[in-house]
């Protein structure tokens, strides 16, 4: 159950991020912003991918020691 409320909240982060960021392509194309919210989404998701991997590389490493 946590895993999928954590995966909802993933989720949430990620739609809001992708909203705002075109909302404000759209109302202020400032150069600033072409770099701002393109790296917000890489370190959201890289924190996704890191915590999703983690507990199978726990698990492959736990069954290779047996």
């Amino acid at each position: 159950m946590k895993l999928v409320f954590k995966y909802v909240i993933y989720s949430i982060i990620i739609v809001s991020i992708v909203v705002a960021s075109m909302d404000i392509f759209r109302n202020h194309p400032e150069a600033q912003f072409a770099f701002i919210f393109p790296g917000i989404f890489l370190l959201a998701f890289s924190q996704i991918m890191d915590d999703s991997f983690r507990k199978v590389s726990h698990r492959l490493r736990y069954s290779r020691s047996r």
